[in-house]
């Protein structure tokens, strides 16, 4: 079975706001992708959707991909990636896009793990979802990080 993922980075304050309450921002993403709303409808999603994403770092996401695809067996046209996993196990297309990213995957599910993990180093702030199985995530959580930053500041017990 094929996989669509749209994976949003989320601004700092709302990845920390939302963390534990993703249903709410799948819900919003859903909306602006994959119903009929009305124009105004459209209008004010859209807007909501602009307020609470960051652009894509373009510059930053091609060094890093070409960085980290090196050891496989990868295609690059513009801003689209398409890596293929040894022995026809599966193979994965990320797309970028000025708002978010697209990453299209079938076969062995370490074809579209490749990209996440290379987003994840990137930053704790990026929303997976795949609105056709209702599955969404954040690929690095972001409480994890802050969980990792008040051990640093308190000495190891988290507060």
């Amino acid at each position: 079975m094929d996989r669509h993922y749209y994976t949003y980075l989320i601004e700092d304050e709302f990845a920390s706001h939302y963390f534990g309450r993703e249903s709410v921002m799948y819900h919003l993403f859903r909306d602006y992708h994959w119903t009929n709303l009305t124009r105004d409808e459209y209008i004010l999603v859209s807007k909501q959707v602009d307020y609470i994403t960051k652009p894509i770092p373009m510059l930053s996401m091609h060094q890093k991909l070409n960085v980290e695809l090196n050891q496989l067996d990868f295609v690059q046209i513009n801003s689209l990636y398409r890596a293929v996993m040894p022995n026809g196990r599966g193979c994965a297309t990320f797309m970028m896009k000025d708002r978010h990213i697209e990453v299209l995957a079938s076969g062995d599910y370490e074809a579209e793990t490749i990209f996440f993990e290379i987003l994840r180093k990137i930053s704790p702030c990026f929303l997976a979802m795949d609105f056709r199985t209702n599955r969404y995530g954040w690929l690095n959580p972001v409480k994890e990080e802050n969980l990792s930053k008040k051990q640093e500041i308190y000495g190891g017990n988290v507060v």
